[in-house]
Formats: structure tokens, sequence, C-alpha cells
């Protein structure tokens, strides 16, 4: 059986008001009362009261994605690649019911249910690497610190090679399989995980590419457009 979970933050507000009474008045005696003579004093002009500086609200530096990205770029590699959402159809393996992502030809599949670019969470990306496209080839090329770029319409969220694994798929436990699934499962922090397979002529092992958001003072950094 299939379950998803769904992790609810709960944050507890809590304000503290203090009041205090006002303070006493001294008072003194009655003072006989004097009458004095009015003075004419000439009429000035009042000061003219300063204008108000109005600091506008920052914006953003990149506004968490409400939709999938529709394409990828990975500069170091050539990649430039449109991308597609996709579903599963379930299976069992070993009476252990697995998820079986259908992909697309031509494009990238971003996996129905991750997370949205900017959000916190995985966004998962898989592709074909020696048929209908061979959009992620090159996937294993990538080297720690190289920059892959999604796009949602013209916003790009940019992110930069943490970790680059090979593991072993083809003809492992369950176990071992079931283990190397949980890469492409919910995670606390924001990241964007990308999957294939390996090596071109053979199939028998995932290629899994973790790359973490860059950021600017602790902010996502935003690119305005997407290249032509």
């Amino acid at each position: 059986m299939l379950k998803r979970v769904l992790w609810v933050q709960a944050v507890l507000w809590a304000a503290l008001v203090t009041s205090c009474a006002p303070a006493p008045v001294a008072t003194s005696p009655t003072a006989p009362m004097v009458t004095a003579t009015p003075t004419l004093a000439p009429t000035s002009t009042p000061a003219p009261s300063a204008t108000p500086t109005i600091t506008p609200s920052p914006t953003p530096a990149r506004p968490p994605a409400t939709r999938p990205p529709s394409r990828i770029t990975a500069p170091a590699i050539g990649l430039d690649a449109p991308v597609l959402e996709i579903g599963y159809k379930t299976g069992y393996l070993d009476g252990v019911a697995v998820t079986e992502w259908e992909l697309p030809s031509d494009a990238a599949g971003f996996h129905r249910g991750s997370a949205y670019p900017g959000n916190p969470g995985n966004t998962v990306l898989s592709g074909h690497n020696n048929i209908q496209g061979e959009v992620f080839r090159d996937l294993v090329n990538l080297e720690a610190g190289d920059e892959v770029n999604l796009y949602v319409g013209e916003v790009c969220y940019r992110y930069r090679v943490s970790t680059i694994e090979i593991l072993p798929e083809k003809g492992m436990p369950t176990g071992v399989r079931i283990a190397n699934a949980r890469r492409i499962g919910p995670t606390a922090d924001e990241r964007l995980t990308l999957v294939t397979c390996w090596p071109y002529t053979g199939n028998s092992h995932r290629v899994i590419v973790v790359a973490m958001p860059v950021t600017l003072e602790g902010r996502n950094t935003p690119e305005s457009t997407a290249p032509g």
C-alpha cells in the first residue's frame, strides 16, 4: 500500500501584555493668583513639517513556485531539455508495493508529488540515458559545484551539484533497491535530485545527482528570464 505523508509544522505564537497603573501626581498648596499685563509678541511662521520617507517592502529574491518546472539546463554537460510532469503505476517487488515512474520521450520527467522549485522538499526529475532522446545521457559527467537550472516559465531556480552517486540496481536484493529509492523521497530541506540509468550500454546502475539551491544572504538568487 502506498502512503503519502504530510508533514505539518505547528507554530505557537505567544504574546505578553504588561499593564501599568498611572503614577500618582503630587499636589501642592494653591498659590495666590497674580494678574499680569498682557505683552504682544510678533507673529512667527511655523516651520514646515518634514515629509516622511516611505521605504518599500523588499520583494522576495525568488518566489516559491506554484507549478512544476518546464525546463532544465546544466551548462557543464550541454543539457537543455523540456520538463514534463509524470505519474507512476504501482507494481510489486517480492511482495512489496513499488512505484514505476513513466518517463517521457525527449524530455525530463518531473515526479508528480515532489516539491515545486523554491519550496522546502525534494524536487525530483528522471530521464532516459540511452533511449527516447537520451536527455540525461551525460548526467554521470556532472561534478560537484556544477550549476543546474530549473525554469518555471521565465523564472530560474539555480542549484549547484552537491553529490553524485552510482548505485547498483539490477539484480540487487529488494532491500538494496528500496534503500536506493529513498533518495527520491521527501526531505526537510530544499534540494534537487536527478535520476537516470547507467551505463549507456547496460542500465545496471542508477545515477543519483543531488544539487542544492544557490543562495545569497540566506535567500535564493533569482534570474529573471530564461536564456534564448
